[in-house]
């Protein structure tokens, strides 16, 4: 994590999301009103149309000519909900259960891991806080600068909502920032297309959070589904351990 961000601009930048957060209701009208304005909706990186109220289908950007589209420079595929399902139930009738499992697992922790290489963040945040991402998070000093450590987690939330809620694969959070331990997932896509099951199923959402936080961390982690949601516990639930 590199110096140069401007104590000013984080100061400011942090004001504006505290003060939405304070009053959701006069915010989400104005910032709404603000959005529906065609220039100032082009000049915003990603996240902060989000944080306006835009989806982050509206951020794709699309090539018909090749029948592709794309979001901050990673190529996409839309899919139905109930991929992960048949992917899954067509995995174990060829390889068998356990073997599908781990498919599931590698498949998306190498998709996610892709992805996060390849974002072009200077689309995604403002320029003057991309580069905090393009290197692993540095905690010693996060846990001495309080400021920073929190303008990083409202960056981390927000690549998360980017990658998986906006995504449509459920709403993951973290038990603490920049690396957590445990994280608590609602809505799991998974959970939903495969249950009722007697045994957790969100392999695939495992992989991504175990890629996620390896990028930010900097080195490998795995994560293991503790808790599911197919099992009828109230939502899903992840443990994440260093493997290095």
């Amino acid at each position: 994590m590199k110096e140069g961000v401007s104590r000013e601009r984080i100061d400011h930048y942090l004001k504006f999301i505290e003060f939405t957060g304070r009053h959701p209701a006069l915010s989400r009208a104005v910032l709404w009103l603000a959005y529906r304005i065609p220039p100032l909706k082009r000049a915003l990186p990603v996240s902060m149309r989000i944080y306006m109220g835009g989806r982050i289908l509206e951020s794709y950007r699309v090539d018909k000519q090749k029948g592709e589209i794309s979001f901050g420079g990673v190529d996409r595929q839309i899919v139905g909900a109930e991929f992960p399902e048949v992917v899954f139930r067509n995995l174990a009738q060829l390889a068998g259960k356990e073997e599908a499992q781990r498919i599931m697992y590698d498949m998306h922790f190498r998709i996610m891991e892709e992805q996060l290489q390849k974002l072009d963040l200077e689309e995604i945040f403002p320029r003057f806080l991309a580069h905090l991402f393009r290197q692993p998070a540095d905690a010693k000093r996060l846990e001495s600068d309080p400021t920073l450590a929190r303008l990083y987690g409202e960056m981390e939330r927000m690549l998360l909502r980017l990658l998986f809620s906006e995504s449509g694969w459920g709403r993951p959070e973290f038990d603490s920032t920049p690396l957590p331990s445990k994280v608590t997932v609602h809505k799991s896509v998974e959970s939903v297309w495969m249950r009722p099951s007697a045994e957790p199923v969100c392999y695939a959402m495992a992989g991504s959070l175990a890629a996620f936080v390896s990028h930010i961390a900097g080195k490998r982690y795995a994560a293991r589904e503790t808790s599911c949601a197919a099992t009828g516990a109230p939502r899903c639930e992840f443990t994440l351990e260093s493997v290095e």
